[in-house]
């Protein structure tokens, strides 16, 4: 083998070298600008399904109250009245009225989760469940749903876009502390 071949062999191993590392590099630049792009979330992770997620078992209960329950006062309840409606100021009229009833009103917001499938749907602690299911009793169509990130006594009224109004007052004056509950409506 004489130098010309020599140094013709080491400029095509060179150049094959500079191919295979250069298409090396390159594939792994791509891949991180992937990565960076799905981290940042500007492109959707292709393997992220969420229709095969796992159901979180303690997320939005229908739970059963336990016989024998009796109502409470309304002044023991503490309210989050939430206006999930395109309705303008929906949370302030309910929250009007059920301070009307002695209902303590914590707060008026809209909401912002999911919209809800009944027209008010009360988030209780499985500590309140008693207030959840005296309050209940004050909407014509009311669905309590134990929310199990809390442990407050504060129940969160969600307003939907099918609310029409609370019970007459009437009704509402008649109804009153000790009496047994019973489950007003599953979801």
């Amino acid at each position: 083998m004489n130098s010309h071949q020599r140094t013709s062999y080491r400029q095509r191993l060179q150049q094959r070298q500079t191919v295979i590392f250069g298409s090396i590099g390159l594939l792994l630049s791509l891949l991180l600008l992937l990565g960076l792009l799905w981290f940042t979330g500007i492109v959707p992770f292709p393997m992220n399904r969420e229709f095969t997620a796992e159901e979180d078992a303690q997320d939005n209960v229908v739970p059963c109250i336990p016989a024998g329950t009796q109502a409470v006062e309304n002044t023991s309840i503490t309210v989050k009245v939430y206006n999930a409606s395109p309705r303008t100021g929906l949370a302030a009229t309910v929250a009007g009225k059920l301070t009307e009833h002695g209902v303590a009103v914590a707060d008026e917001l809209n909401w912002g989760g999911e919209t809800p499938q009944a027209p008010v749907v009360i988030y209780s602690s499985l500590g309140a469940l008693p207030q959840a299911y005296s309050l209940a009793r004050m909407f014509p169509t009311a669905t309590v749903l134990l929310d199990g990130t809390t442990t407050t006594e504060v129940l969160d009224v969600v307003l939907g876009e099918d609310f029409t109004e609370l019970r007459p007052d009437g009704e509402i004056a008649e109804l009153s502390a000790g009496q047994e509950l019973t489950s007003p409506r599953t979801a």
